[in-house]
C-alpha cells in the first residue's frame, strides 16, 4: 500500500521546485542567501544546495553567489556562537564534570587552535554546528568563528564553482584511462556533471510549463 509523502518531503519538493523555477532570477540569489543564514539553526535549509543550483543556473553570477553565501554562512555561525557564548560562564564547571581535571586544559587548547581549525571544519558541506558550539563554549569570540567560517566556505564554494565551469569540458577526455583511483574519480566527476545538466534540464522544463514526466515521454 502506497503512503502519502511526509510533510518534510512535500516541503523539500516545494523548495526544490521553487528553486528551479526562479533560480535564473537575480533577486533569487539574495533571497536564498537570507535563508542560508538560518542554516546554522535549521538543517533543512542546506546552503550548499542553494549555491550549487544557483551557480549552475546563473554561472555568470558566480562571483556574486560565492562570497555572498560565504558571508551568509559566516553570519549564521556568528549568531549561533553569540547565542552559545552566553553559556561560557558555566563552561569551566561543565568541562570539569564531563572531562575531569583536564577539562580546563582542553578548553584552553580549543581557544588556541579553534579559529584555525574552524577553517578546516567549514570546508566540508553543511554547517559545522557542533564545532561552533564547542569553540564558543571554550571562549573563542563569535567574530573569530564567523571569520574562519567565511574563509572555509569561501574555499568550498569557490571549488564548487570551478568544478561547474571546468569539469564538463574535461570529463570526456578522462574516461577509461588510468589506475583504479583515477577511474573512481572519473566516475564521480561524470556523475557531478550529469547532475548539473539535470538541474538545467529540470529548470528548462519548469520554465516551459512541461513536467519532467512529460519531457521523458
Amino acid at each position: 500500500m502506497s503512503t502519502s509523502p511526509s510533510f518534510l518531503q512535500r516541503l523539500f519538493q516545494w523548495v526544490e521546485t521553487a528553486l528551479l523555477r526562479h533560480g535564473t532570477e537575480p533577486k533569487t540569489i539574495f533571497l536564498l542567501a537570507g535563508f542560508a543564514v538560518l542554516d546554522g539553526f535549521l538543517p533543512m535549509l542546506p546552503a550548499e544546495m542553494f549555491v550549487l543550483a544557483l551557480c549552475v543556473l546563473q554561472p555568470k553570477k558566480g562571483v556574486v553567489i560565492v562570497p555572498l553565501f560565504a558571508a551568509a554562512s559566516a553570519l549564521s555561525a556568528f549568531l549561533l556562537a553569540l547565542g552559545v557564548g552566553t553559556l561560557t560562564a558555566s563552561a569551566e564547571s561543565m568541562s570539569q564534570k564531563l572531562m575531569g581535571a583536564q577539562g580546563p586544559q582542553i578548553l584552553a587548547t580549543m581557544r588556541d587552535w579553534g579559529p584555525v581549525s574552524m577553517v578546516f571544519f567549514s570546508v566540508f558541506p553543511d554547517s559545522p554546528r557542533s564545532a561552533i558550539a564547542l569553540f564558543a563554549l571554550s571562549g573563542v569570540s563569535p567574530e573569530s568563528i564567523g571569520a574562519m567560517v567565511f574563509v572555509g566556505k569561501l574555499m568550498l564554494y569557490s571549488v564548487l564553482l570551478l568544478l561547474i565551469h571546468h569539469l564538463p569540458s574535461r570529463v570526456g577526455r578522462w574516461r577509461g584511462a588510468g589506475p583504479f583511483w583515477v577511474r573512481w574519480l572519473q566516475r564521480r566527476a561524470s556523475r557531478f556533471v550529469a547532475y548539473c545538466r539535470r538541474i538545467r534540464w529540470r529548470a528548462k522544463c519548469l520554465h516551459s510549463g512541461i513536467s519532467t514526466s512529460q519531457a521523458r515521454g
